[in-house]
C-alpha cells in the first residue's frame, strides 16, 4: 500500500511538473526575433490618411510570408509616468524565427509594397528589434 501511494505520489508530481513546464512555455512570445516598430503620422487627425495608413499596414499584414506572430496597436491609456512614451500613433510588432527570415522579410514584396504605400503618410518611423535570450 505504502508503494502505490509513494508511485501514485510521482505521477501526480510528474504530470503537475509538465502542467506547469507547459504553462511556462505558452507564455512565451513564439519567434526568436521581435520586430517592433512605432509610426508617427503625419496627420493623425486626417481620417482619410489615418484609413489609408491602416489599409496599408492591414495588406502588410495579410500578405507577409515570414512573420510568425503580429500585433497592431495604438497607444494605451495607461498611468502617466516618466518612463512611458505614447507620442506614437501606431505600433507595429512581428515576430521572427531566425534572422534570415527576418532580413529576407525586408525585401519581400508585401513589405516594400507597403513602405510604398505609406511612407507619405508618416513623418517618422522607429524601429526596434530585439532577440530572445534564455533568462
Amino acid at each position: 500500500m505504502k508503494f502505490q501511494l509513494t508511485y501514485i505520489f510521482l505521477i501526480l508530481s510528474f504530470i503537475s511538473s509538465c502542467n506547469n513546464n507547459s504553462e511556462n512555455k505558452s507564455k512565451e512570445i513564439e519567434g526568436k526575433i521581435v520586430h517592433s516598430v512605432y509610426f508617427w503620422l503625419n496627420d493623425p487627425e486626417n481620417e482619410s490618411d489615418v484609413k489609408a495608413f491602416e489599409k496599408a499596414i492591414k495588406k502588410l499584414m495579410k500578405n507577409t510570408q515570414f512573420a510568425n506572430q503580429m500585433h497592431l496597436g495604438k497607444p494605451a491609456a495607461t498611468e502617466k509616468r516618466e518612463v512611458i512614451d505614447n507620442s506614437y500613433d501606431y505600433c507595429l510588432i512581428f515576430t521572427f524565427n531566425t534572422y534570415k527570415d527576418q532580413r529576407i522579410y525586408q525585401d519581400e514584396p508585401a513589405h516594400l509594397i507597403f513602405i510604398g504605400e505609406a511612407k507619405h503618410l508618416w513623418k517618422k518611423v522607429l524601429v526596434y528589434d530585439s532577440l530572445q535570450e534564455a533568462i
